[in-house]
C-alpha cells in the first residue's frame, strides 16, 4: 500500500520535526492532529528515523541550548535546530511568542505565523518585531485584528521596517486623507502593498493613475478601496491600461473600474466571454457597449451569464437593446431578487394597482427595504398577500419560473 504521507508530498523527517516544534511552541488543536498522524506510524514516532544529514545541520551548542531552555528531548532538539539552523539564541522564540501573545495575537494567529514563516521565531523582539508592530498600532491597528493581518501574509513580519513598511505607510498617508483610509488600503490587499519597494511599485502606479486623470477624491477612493491596482509592476499596469483603451473606454472613473475587471481576466477568457454573448446574437460592439456601462460584466462566470440570459430572453422576453442598456441585471440573483420581485409586480399589475409601467431594472436595483416599502407595504389591503408571494418565491424560486 502506498505511503499516504508520500502521496501528500510530506516526508517523515518533515512530519517528525513539525510535530515537535508545534507541540512545544504553539499548543493548538492541530498539534494533537499531527500527533495522531505521527503515532500511527512507528517509523515517524521513532527518533532514530532522523537522518544523519539532519543531525549534521545542528551544532551541539544549539542542541544543548534547546534542551536546557525548553526541556526538549535530544531528538526533538535536533529536529527543532534543523528547522532553525541559524538561530543564535535558541530561547528567542519564547520571547517572540510571549510578545505576540501580550500584543493581543491569538494562538491561531501565532500558529499560522510559525507555520508559514518559521524563521520569524528567530527575530529580535525589541529591535525588529516591536518597531514593526508599532507602525500598525500608530494607525490604529492592534491586538487580534493586527494578528489576523500579519498571520494572513507570510511576508509582512519579515518585510524591512526602513525600506518597505515605514516608507510605504508614509507614502499612503501622503496621498490618502486619513488613517482609516490607509488601514483600509492595507487590509484590502492583505498587507501585500507593504511588501514591495514603494519607489518602484506604489509611487510609479500612483503617478500613472494621475496621468490618466484619476486625482483628488477619486484617487483616494481607488487607492484605499482597490489597492491591488497599485500593487503590480508598473509595466503590467501600463499594459492593462492599454487593453482598456483598446476596448474604447474614455479616461474616467469607469476606466479604472475596467482596469479592475480586466486585471483578473486573461485575453483568452475575455474572448470566450465575447463568444458567449455572440452565441445569443450579440455583436462584438454590443458586448463592449454593455461592458462600458458595467465593466465587471465580463468578470461574471459563464454559468451565471447563461442562467441570466436564458431567463431574461426566454421567460421575460427582454430584447437585446434592453439588456445592453442594463447590464446590471446580470448581477442580480434570479432566485433571491429577480423572480420574487417579478411575481410581486405581476400581482400588482393583475389588480390594476400599478399606475404606470415600471422599469424592472429600477425595481431590481432597489434595496430590499425600499422595495418592500414601495411595492408591498404601501398597498395595505394587499400587503399580506404580496408578502406571501414574495417570501414564497424566495423560499421556492421554481414557483416563479
Amino acid at each position: 500500500m502506498a505511503n499516504p504521507f508520500k502521496i501528500m508530498g510530506l516526508t517523515k523527517s518533515f512530519l517528525y520535526k513539525t510535530h515537535y516544534i508545534l507541540s512545544v511552541l504553539v499548543p493548538l488543536p492541530l498539534t494533537s492532529s499531527l500527533q495522531h498522524f505521527c503515532t500511527k506510524s512507528p517509523s515517524l514516532s521513532n527518533p532514530s528515523s532522523l537522518t544523519s544529514d539532519t543531525k549534521a545541520l545542528c551544532t551541539s551548542s544549539t542542541i544543548n541550548h534547546l534542551i536546557e531552555w525548553i526541556g526538549l528531548s535530544k531528538e526533538a532538539a535536533i529536529a527543532a535546530s534543523s528547522i532553525f539552523p541559524t538561530m543564535k539564541t535558541p530561547g528567542n522564540h519564547i520571547a517572540v511568542i510571549n510578545f505576540l501573545r501580550n500584543s493581543g495575537f491569538h494562538d491561531t494567529h501565532i500558529h499560522k505565523i510559525v507555520i508559514r514563516n518559521p524563521r520569524s521565531l528567530s527575530m529580535d523582539v525589541e529591535n525588529i518585531i516591536k518597531p514593526k508592530l508599532k507602525l500598525f498600532e500608530d494607525l490604529g491597528l492592534s491586538g487580534s485584528e493586527l494578528g489576523a493581518v500579519i498571520a494572513a501574509n507570510r511576508s509582512l513580519l519579515c518585510a524591512s521596517h526602513d525600506r518597505r513598511l515605514q516608507p510605504t505607510i508614509l507614502l499612503l498617508k501622503n496621498y490618502l486623507e486619513n488613517k482609516e483610509d490607509v488601514l483600509r488600503a492595507i487590509k484590502r490587499c492583505g498587507g501585500r502593498i507593504l511588501c514591495y519597494d514603494p519607489e518602484k511599485i506604489l509611487l510609479p502606479n500612483i503617478k500613472f493613475m494621475q496621468e490618466l486623470g484619476i486625482v483628488g477624491p477619486e484617487l483616494v477612493k481607488f487607492l484605499s478601496r482597490y489597492p491591488k491596482l497599485f500593487n503590480r509592476h508598473p509595466k503590467r499596469t501600463e499594459e492593462l491600461a492599454e487593453r482598456v483603451r483598446e476596448l474604447g473606454f474614455p479616461y474616467s472613473n469607469m476606466f479604472c473600474y475596467a482596469m479592475l475587471a480586466l486585471s483578473s481576466i486573461s485575453k483568452e477568457t475575455l474572448q470566450s466571454k465575447v463568444e458567449f454573448f455572440k452565441s445569443y446574437g450579440w455583436s462584438e460592439n454590443d458586448v463592449f457597449s454593455a461592458f462600458r456601462r458595467n465593466p465587471h460584466l465580463l468578470s461574471l462566470s459563464t454559468k451565471k451569464l447563461r442562467k441570466g440570459m436564458d431567463y431574461f430572453t426566454k421567460e421575460m422576453k427582454f430584447d437585446k437593446p434592453f439588456l445592453i442598456a442594463r447590464p446590471k441585471l446580470f448581477f442580480f440573483s434570479l432566485e433571491g431578487r429577480v423572480i420574487p420581485r417579478l411575481k410581486v409586480m405581476e400581482a400588482l399589475r393583475s389588480k390594476n394597482l400599478l399606475e404606470k409601467d415600471v422599469d424592472f431594472h429600477g425595481v431590481c436595483s432597489k434595496l430590499e427595504k425600499k422595495f418592500l416599502e414601495q411595492y408591498v407595504y404601501y398597498y395595505k389591503d394587499e400587503a399580506e398577500n404580496l408578502l406571501r408571494i414574495y417570501n414564497g418565491c424566495k423560499e421556492n424560486p421554481l414557483i416563479g419560473v
